[in-house]
């Protein structure tokens, strides 16, 4: 008679080795197929391994990750991207605290534009992980892309947000009290009108991410009523998303160039399919205006300025011209910049927005204004530069020059030309691609006709501020010039201009060879000149991978700078170590050593780019008219109310600000400056800085804000701060208000602690 549970255990004791014969098999199938690159098979062998036998999961979590990863690369380059998603969920149910696979996977919605589920994934990762700074890095770039950071200083402009209130108020008093809000973003335009008495709202946005907060805070402020479209205006039809024509639209869809956000067109559809045959839109008008102008600052940023980089080097630069590749304008913020005016501030064009055959005239592309101006005072153009007037209703009107405005100014870049106090120039405005494009003629000759240069070439603004900045130049050069008895024979220079790899090439008896990679085809026509110039054209080697070079080299110069402010990313071909290999033992690498610098400093302008504040949302609960006119109104309210929008919006702000300039926001230094950590990509460490104690007395300001930049040291007797004007690269500052605050209230020391790992770099009050 046979024992059941005899049998049972037989029967489960087979099956068992079935299993772990299946593993085992598995497992070596993972080995070897990961060891021969093909990656797909080893991840399908290592995730049956992982299934059926979770003990052996520890073992083989790293490679698992490490073939995932490369699986997961290799699939979104065949656009498999749903292949990669089921892929990582598949796998986090395995390893679901892995911080890499997280962020991995988070970077693969990011890059597939879906910011708000990488954002979850980025923060599961830092759960995991706190120190795992590549998903810090990451996330505030997943921040940064679900909501536009214009929002911020624009919600921030107390005087835009009055004057909007103000005119909606008006208009509604009056009885158009249907209304439509396009691009509401937060809703904030949408609850004026609600506050105002509106009896239907309508607010559109293509933005699920703006949406959803909108959706929050009409909640909270008890208007469920408002109806919320994912739509563009555009796409906008009666009755299936406007049950009819409304009697007010409002809008705030322009850029610092009036139309980059396609406001023309809208608001053409409005007029067409949505706006009541006798209703308005506010604004009812904007005026453009333009003036020609001399700034150190912008000529910095748009030409290379050959006769002072001259002299910081000895490279021959004779009848070249370089000019950014802008095809618009580039935008920025200069109150806080010394600008010259050589013309008088002129309107260029008004465009009326409740006008539908005015708005059809700008919608097609061509020139749309000519006007013709004399120089006030002898100097030199470096550019146009232009600004606007919204003209809410006929007394309200929001003037976008005005030092405290969140629109920056349009810079429209030309070649400089040297004019005298009554020369006649001629300034034209014109649509482009549905875009704002200025230019002017003097004594009827296209300024950017570039006949007087026998080569000319458009190049990023990252190639213009590197040769401008005369001071780094020169340093290059003298670096150059100290290895001159050095039998330096091949050179690689990874700069956006390679001057020290040309200097030793013209002036080092030795010098062979000078390898640069670009896959500009204009960038490396203009090196190419250059180097004919001097006469070193066949020792140029131009590459477009660092693996194409086959030969030790004497001397690597490695540029791991990023304009914005930070290292470039060292998981890319870039990192010292890898040009470490590339070098001869006794070979030359620089920069020798690189150091992170750090300032406390205290700025009202840094907190407004990255949270709002309700304060500059308050809504006014009643208006008071002024007896005289119902046009008119009185500057005191009886009451205010506060949205709480600040709360949703905030969800998405960030601490680290990229991209800073000195010269265009306004700051204190609060402490000294200090060495924060030395940049070494392959260590993990970390570094405590004490900035002493800071008193908290009355009326004194405290810091919210540490500015951070570089130092880097070329050599023991070369070296250079970034921070500083005219520098190749801006500078970054990192949010501490509250964290400083507090400490500082507590009469503790200010002490910050620094992790680096990966290149990348962590920052918070200890």
């Amino acid at each position: 008679m046979i024992n059941i549970h005899q049998g049972r255990s037989h029967i489960s004791s087979k099956m068992q080795k079935e299993v772990d014969d299946i593993v085992t098999k598995s497992l070596q199938k993972a080995y070897d197929h990961d060891r021969t690159g093909n990656v797909g098979k080893a991840y399908a062998y290592y995730t049956v391994v992982a299934e059926l036998c979770p003990a052996k999961r520890s073992e083989i979590e790293e490679a698992f990750v490490d073939v995932l990863c490369q699986w997961g690369i290799q699939l979104a380059y065949e656009n498999r991207f749903e292949d990669v998603i089921l892929c990582y969920k598949r796998s986090l149910d395995i390893f679901p605290k892995n911080a890499r696979m997280l962020h991995n996977f988070a970077a693969h919605l990011l890059r597939n534009n879906d910011p708000i589920k990488a954002i979850e994934y980025f923060k599961r990762a830092l759960e995991t992980n706190p120190n795992f700074l590549p998903a810090e890095r990451n996330l505030q770039n997943a921040l940064s892309m679900a909501v536009d950071r214009w929002h911020f200083p624009m919600l921030n402009d107390k005087r835009r947000n009055n004057a909007f209130e103000r005119a909606i108020r008006k208009k509604i008093s009056q009885g158009y009290d249907t209304v439509l809000d396009v691009g509401t973003g937060t809703g904030l335009l949408s609850l004026y009108a609600h506050d105002a008495g509106a009896k239907k709202i309508y607010a559109c946005d293509c933005s699920p991410v703006m949406l959803k907060i909108a959706e929050k805070v009409f909640e909270t402020n008890d208007a469920k009523d408002i109806v919320l479209v994912s739509k563009l205006s555009s796409n906008l039809t009666i009755p299936t998303d406007i049950s009819e024509r409304v009697k007010l639209v409002v809008t705030e869809t322009f850029d610092a160039g009036l139309f980059g956000e396609h406001v023309i067109p809208s608001m053409i559809s409005v007029h067409t399919n949505i706006l009541d045959k006798n209703g308005i839109v506010i604004p009812t008008s904007a005026t453009l205006y333009v003036a020609a102008v001399e700034c150190e600052y912008i000529r910095h940023r748009s030409i290379v300025i050959f006769d002072k980089l001259r002299e910081s080097c000895s490279l021959n630069f004779d009848n070249i011209f370089v000019l950014i590749d802008e095809e618009y304008y580039d935008t920025e913020n200069l109150k806080n910049i010394k600008l010259k005016y050589i013309t008088e501030p002129a309107a260029l064009f008004t465009i009326n927005f409740n006008d539908l055959s005015d708005l059809q005239k700008f919608n097609s592309d061509g020139v749309k204004s000519i006007i013709n101006v004399k120089c006030m005072c002898d100097g030199s153009i470096d550019g146009l530069i232009t600004w606007f007037k919204l003209h809410l209703d006929e007394d309200i009107t929001i003037d976008t020059s005005e030092r405290n405005s969140c629109w920056q100014l349009a810079i429209f870049s030309a070649i400089p030309k040297l004019l005298t106090k009554g020369d006649a120039i001629m300034i034209k405005g014109e649509i482009l691609k549905g875009k704002l494009k200025c230019s002017y003629m003097s004594q009827n000759l296209e300024l950017d006709d570039c006949n007087n240069y026998a080569f000319f070439y458009r190049l990023p603004k990252e190639i213009i501020t590197f040769l401008n900045d005369f001071e780094y130049i020169k340093l290059l050069t003298e670096v150059s010039r100290s290895l001159l008895n050095k039998e330096i024979h091949t050179i690689l220079d990874t700069s956006p201009f390679p001057i020290y790899g040309l200097m030793l090439l013209k002036e080092n008896r030795h010098s062979k060879i000078l390898y640069y990679k670009t896959e500009n085809t204009v960038l490396r026509r203009f090196i190419e000149q250059t180097a004919e110039q001097i006469g070193v054209k066949d020792k140029l080697c131009i590459i477009s991978k660092y693996n194409h070079i086959t030969v030790s080299l004497d001397t690597i110069f490695v540029h791991n700078f990023d304009i914005k402010g930070e290292m470039k990313n060292y998981g890319e071909e870039h990192n010292q170590e890898f040009f470490r290999c590339l070098l001869k033992p006794n070979g030359i690498l620089l920069p020798e050593q690189i150091f992170l610098m750090g300032q406390l400093v205290f700025s009202k302008d840094l907190p407004n780019m990255v949270y709002v504040k309700d304060e500059n949302l308050e809504g006014m609960s009643k208006l008071v008219f002024d007896s005289n006119s119902e046009t008119k109104f009185n500057s005191t309210y009886d009451s205010t109310c506060c949205y709480g929008i600040a709360q949703y919006i905030n969800e998405f702000k960030i601490n680290q600000i990229f991209d800073l300039n000195s010269s265009l926001y306004l700051y204190e230094p609060l402490s000294d400056v200090n060495v924060m950590i030395e940049m070494r990509e392959n260590e993990i460490a970390e570094r405590v800085i004490n900035f002493g104690k800071i008193s908290a007395s009355n009326n004194k300001l405290l810091p919210n804000a540490l500015v951070c930049w570089y130092k880097i040291r070329l050599t023991l007797n070369h070296s250079y701060n970034t921070k500083r004007n005219g520098s190749f690269m801006n500078h970054t500052a990192i949010l501490l208000e509250d964290e400083l605050k507090n400490t500082i209230l507590q009469g503790n020391e200010v002490c910050i602690k620094v992790h680096q790992a990966e290149g990348m770099i962590q920052i918070k009050v200890k």
